[in-house]
């Protein structure tokens, strides 16, 4: 009977703590789940020391069969990680992601810069608290969750997160009732919206026990991985988390790879499953950020093998370790740039990856980095100390362009910036995205359409410089001169044209292109 006891206490005692562990951390019971591995691990070595504890006579013939269990599975883990690693598998790695050639032009012209989305997370939660001030009786109650998840919502570019309970006392006054509203901020206009529920939300992250999503996931489905539930809408606007569901690839400890995802209504808790093929077309975040940054990365490695990547490093490229996502044709769309594992101060290209379809475009465009377009961005208004947003990048007047906006210390966008992607030194800011697109532009605004293209002629001049004055307008210099023979028309020079502008000045003879009194390049003879 003592014998039973020991064994009932040696094997159950751990067992107990286990699962109290596993209904806390929801460790998938997979062999694919490296925790899965590790809290085996730790039970068997639990088990085996309290049994050395409390039977010494069976101490002996525990410790060989543990240990042998351990020694095994410790040969298969080091078996799955050199079998499903990049030495052996180089052009797997490289082709969980690839790309096919995109149309620069044809995807991302824009003629007008007021349509361009410039609200970030930071400003969506200022302004979704915001419009939860507004209606004092639930403040007491709820908050504004963090999520703020960026989707494609009717065509627009827009921010959603749902409301939260404040705490553990205020989920159990108010769990049967369930979250009344989500609040929701377009990315453009900065409108935002505090949402009336037909059916209020019953799972969510901030609820607790079966109410928790993850959770109410995970119970359904002990045995699958999937990623962290993502709160979206629907077309109709009703309220849903997604759950992409994951495999290992290779082998069970090679990396992750989105092979379908778990649609949960977040009112009534029912879930859907769903393959990558058979995904909803409203549904947005099935391949996580931080996943297709990493395939970006294999893919532009591992093309010429793992040898290559370590050694001569011939035509390895990088993401910009930095993104932004952008809506177009209703689908939302990661973009990051491509540079060389140099990293030097240019881009060869940059990317747009489909988050629903993980379908992929390459651009071969070459650009300054998005670093350098941030860092002269700051730089032309660095006496007020702003921080720069990471950029997106368009086609504006049939050339790239960078759109960013800058932030002080607490958050707040104050300015926008557009800098020329080839020459990053040339940099337009202002107070709204027209004061800026102005600054860039010299006052010129392009107001082409699809229907009518505006071409802009430009004429080269040669003379002497009779007089010129300069000046700083929205923190960069501008001079102002004329030519000789010309006693009626002042040109316009911004300093970022020409790193050589500073050094010319008044009898100089000069070459100049012009875009009526604007100066588009100008030469020193």
């Amino acid at each position: 009977m003592k014998n039973w006891k020991s064994v009932a206490i040696a094997y159950g005692l751990p067992a107990v703590i286990l699962l109290g562990y596993w209904y806390s951390a929801l460790t998938p019971v997979s062999i694919q789940s490296p925790e899965f591995w590790t809290n085996m691990f730790l039970y068997l070595v639990a088990s085996a020391a309290l049994m050395n504890i409390l039977d010494r006579t069976k101490a002996d013939k525990v410790n060989k069969v543990t240990g042998a269990i351990i020694g095994i599975s410790i040969v298969f883990l080091i078996g799955g990680m050199l079998f499903g690693s990049q030495i052996f598998r180089a052009k797997d790695y490289a082709s969980l992601l690839t790309h096919t050639e995109g149309n620069f032009e044809e995807d991302l012209t824009i003629t007008d810069p007021s349509q361009i989305p410039t609200i970030d997370r930071d400003m969506a939660e200022r302004l979704g608290s915001r419009k939860l001030g507004e209606v004092l009786n639930l403040v007491s109650q709820f908050d504004v969750s963090t999520e703020y998840t960026q989707i494609a919502y009717k065509g627009d570019s827009v921010r959603v997160s749902p409301l939260e309970y404040v705490s553990f006392f205020r989920w159990l006054n108010n769990r049967a009732d369930g979250i009344p509203h989500y609040v929701t901020v377009d990315m453009v206009t900065g409108d935002s919206e505090l949402v009336n529920l037909e059916k209020n939300i019953h799972y969510s992250h901030s609820g607790y026990f079966g109410d928790d999503i993850t959770r109410h996931i995970f119970f359904n489905y002990p045995t699958v991985m999937f990623e962290n539930p993502v709160f979206e809408l629907d077309e109709e606007g009703n309220p849903y988390y997604i759950a992409p569901i994951v495999e290992k690839k290779f082998s069970f400890m090679g990396p992750k790879e989105v092979v379908g995802v778990f649609v949960v209504d977040a009112s009534s808790g029912d879930i859907t499953r769903y393959s990558v093929a058979d995904v909803p077309d409203w549904v947005d975040r099935v391949f996580p950020a931080n996943m297709v940054m990493t395939q970006i990365n294999y893919n532009g490695q591992y093309q010429g093998g793992y040898l290559n990547s370590v050694i001569s490093k011939k035509g390895v490229i990088q993401n910009a370790d930095g993104y932004n996502y952008i809506v177009l044709n209703d689908d939302l769309y990661l973009y990051t740039g491509l540079t060389s594992v140099a990293a030097d101060e240019s881009n060869i290209g940059f990317v747009l990856v489909n988050s629903r379809t993980k379908e992929s475009k390459r651009y071969n465009i070459s650009t300054a980095t998005e670093w350098s377009a941030m860092e002269s961005a700051q730089g032309s208004v660095q006496e007020k100390g702003y921080i720069s947003t990471f950029p997106l990048l368009f086609n504006m007047e049939n050339k790239p362009v960078y759109q960013l906006s800058l932030k002080d210390d607490a958050g707040l966008i104050k300015m926008y910036a557009f800098v020329n992607a080839t020459n990053y030194q040339k940099v337009g800011t202002g107070n709204s995205l027209a004061a800026a697109w102005n600054a860039y532009t010299g006052g010129v605004v392009s107001t082409t359409t699809d229907e009518e293209e505006e071409v802009v002629e430009t004429e080269t001049l040669s003379g002497a410089i009779t007089a010129m004055e300069s000046v700083v307008i929205d923190g960069e210099t501008t001079y102002y001169f004329m030519l000789e023979g010309d006693a009626e028309t002042i040109y316009v020079a911004k300093v970022s044209i020409d790193k050589q502008l500073p050094f010319i000045k008044a009898g100089d003879t000069v070459t100049i292109e012009v875009d009526g009194a604007r100066v588009v390049s100008i030469i020193k003879q």
